[in-house]
């Protein structure tokens, strides 16, 4: 797209590679763009309205119809919602894209309505000038396309796997077949008519693992649900979970593990809701984030919960899940607390996925190949 006013060259080469490689927006198209109100005055969904500003001036640029809905929709615990004006512009255009941090619970459903209707929906993360002026944004969409794909393909059902770090971590299984309908197998490509992309692109699928035991210590966690945990998204004390054939038997540390056991205590009790309360002790997935660029400092982002998300993405960043409770009428979300941890190495059958937190994807032929191909644009970088 051609620069407009107080947009740097990267800014412009960031929103077109979300436009063309990400969202692949087409000359007629319907699209719709969503930010939330308090985004611009200090809450969590952080937008800024120039932004949205460039990007609808870039779709319009492409021949497609841009619409921006503004929401203010506060997030409420155990009672998140799909605003209905939400839910009609997503299921009367092609393509949404969603910029909204507190509607994330609601993804996987969001997914089936877009694939439902034809439509793609696009996450994009880069929600401020300084982030799409960063090495995060501008690192190329094929690129980090390239590297999740080949990292996702060391995950073969059956194989066992082993997860240590010098943390403590130290945990065996087994890598079982994928069980969501959005990724059918590991390697599933997100342009392939699956209706969920994101841009930055972030993590592989989730990988499910059964006859799993060990020790899982872990420091962070995804900011989305720290703050429903009450709990900061980077601890003071670490957790120290052991797991007993998938299941967590024992939480212990500080007081964040006081209020993680308080929190999965409160939602299991939750009995006209949770058909099974078990389940919210279950740890049966994990995976990891695939950019190599995945940071900013506070004066690009001075929001610790979303520089937190960032992070969460990082190649070096792996996390398991707490809780496994499949969406329900009941209770209609996807509880999705993260143990992350980001120094691991991680091996797959004879394959090394992560060694001492670099993702060994980043060397892979391919992926190499496709990073020569933008040598003026960020690609592979150092472990954190």
């Amino acid at each position: 797209m051609e620069k407009t006013e107080g947009m740097t060259r990267g800014i412009a080469l960031a929103i077109d590679d979300l436009l063309d490689n990400c969202a692949e927006i087409k000359a007629g198209q319907e699209v719709v763009l969503l930010a939330h109100m308090d985004g611009m005055y200090g809450g969590d969904n952080l937008v800024d309205p120039q932004v949205i500003a460039w990007i609808q001036a870039a779709i319009r640029h492409r021949g497609a119809n841009a619409s921006v809905l503004w929401i203010d929709e506060p997030a409420k615990l155990h009672a998140w919602r799909i605003p209905p004006v939400f839910r009609a512009a997503l299921e009367a255009c092609d393509v949404f894209i969603n910029h909204s941090f507190d509607i994330v619970a609601e993804e996987m459903r969001l997914s089936k309505i877009a694939v439902s209707h034809g439509g793609t929906l696009v996450r994009n993360f880069a929600t401020t000038p300084a982030l799409l002026n960063s090495a995060w944004a501008q690192t190329p969409h094929k690129l980090v396309s390239q590297i999740r794909y080949q990292a996702s393909a060391l995950f073969q059902v059956g194989l066992p796997f082993q997860l240590t770090d010098n943390n403590g971590t130290h945990l065996k299984g087994v890598v079982a077949p994928s069980t969501n309908p959005a990724f059918p197998t590991y390697t599933t490509w997100r342009n392939s008519g699956l209706g969920h992309r994101a841009f930055p692109e972030w993590l592989i699928p989730p990988i499910n693992i059964v006859k799993t035991s060990g020790i899982f210590v872990f420091d962070r966690m995804l900011s989305w649900w720290s703050r429903y945990i009450g709990v900061p998204p980077v601890f003071r004390d670490p957790i120290r979970l052991t797991i007993d054939n998938n299941h967590i038997n024992k939480i212990e540390g500080g007081e964040e593990a006081r209020r993680l056991k308080q929190f999965l205590e409160s939602v299991a009790s939750m009995k006209d809701r949770i058909d099974d309360p078990e389940s919210v002790y279950k740890f049966s997935s994990i995976h990891s984030g695939v950019h190599p660029q995945a940071q900013v400092g506070p004066h690009q982002c001075a929001s610790l919960l979303y520089r937190r998300l960032i992070e969460h993405c990082h190649s070096c960043n792996i996390h398991g899940h707490i809780g496994a409770m499949p969406p329900t009428p009941k209770y209609p979300y996807w509880m999705h607390i993260t143990a992350d941890i980001r120094s691991a190495t991680w091996r797959v059958g004879e394959a090394l996925v992560h060694d001492r937190g670099r993702l060994t994807a980043l060397d892979h032929p391919e992926v190499l190949a496709v990073a020569a191909k933008y040598p003026d644009r960020p690609g592979i970088a150092p472990c954190l």
